[in-house]
């Protein structure tokens, strides 16, 4: 019964995973660096992990697993509530319908697929915050930040590509 109960367990922390990985990654990139050229530009992770794990294990990764990534992006970043979330769900929403598209191509048609939605993603969260404030915000910090996540959206993959291949059991 013991066995039975590790089993369980064990399968529900790997079904897990994908979120606790994304987590993690998140927290790690708030870490304040004492770097001159990168004080207010970080990646978008939480982009990064959204797009990721819709695209290669979207059985562990559902639209909850996106709200909750949003909701600890909102709470430990310094914009107003609901900019990440609902510009992940518009992430979310894009990718859901050409996730059958993204599969199983080569990563750099993945990664110019990441490049377009991204964008969107990130012109959403600009849209939503010149609204916020009530005026246009410059669109260059975005521009930079895209460019940035855009730059380091390959190492992040290999990391995630890591946990998928070594750390995720394939249900048989």
């Amino acid at each position: 019964m013991l066995d039975d109960w590790n089993e369980n367990l064990m399968s529900y922390l790997q079904r897990l995973l994908p979120l606790i990985s994304s987590l993690l990654l998140l927290f790690i990139s708030y870490t304040p660096l004492d770097f001159f050229p990168v004080h207010n530009i970080r990646p978008a992770v939480g982009f990064v992990c959204v797009y990721y794990w819709l695209i290669h294990r979207p059985d562990l990764f559902n639209l909850l697993s996106v709200y909750f990534l949003g909701l600890v992006d909102d709470i430990i970043s310094n914009v107003p509530f609901g900019a990440n979330i609902f510009s992940m769900l518009v992430l979310y929403v894009l990718l859901n319908s050409l996730v059958r598209f993204f599969n199983g191509k080569p990563f750099v048609i993945t990664w110019y697929g990441f490049m377009i939605m991204s964008f969107a993603a990130f012109f959403t969260k600009w849209l939503i915050l010149s609204i916020y404030y009530a005026q246009f915000l410059p669109f260059s910090m975005v521009f930079f930040s895209f460019m940035f996540t855009v730059a380091v959206y390959p190492f992040l993959s290999l990391v995630l590509a890591f946990v998928q291949n070594n750390m995720i059991a394939d249900e048989e």
